[in-house]
């Protein structure tokens, strides 16, 4: 049987300098740019992850020419 405490979400501590410090660590990304997501997302550790993970798809998403630089398709009459 699974206890209690393994049903509450985890919840990152933005006032504790050495938690921001172990969950930048542990989730790859810079104690500025958690803060950043906490900020956005807020601070359960599950919605930064799956939010972490939005950003690294549109990251690999992006097109290979800028939009103000794609060109129009041309249409030739049969």
């Amino acid at each position: 049987m699974r206890s209690e405490a393994s049903h509450k979400p985890q919840v990152i501590d933005t006032t504790n300098p050495s938690r921001v410090a172990w969950w930048a660590a542990e989730l790859g990304v810079s104690e500025d740019s958690l803060l950043e997501m906490v900020e956005i997302v807020g601070n359960q550790a599950r919605v930064v992850e799956y939010y972490l993970g939005l950003r690294k798809v549109r990251e690999q998403r992006r097109p290979a020419a800028p939009a103000n630089e794609l060109v129009a398709p041309t249409f030739v009459e049969t």
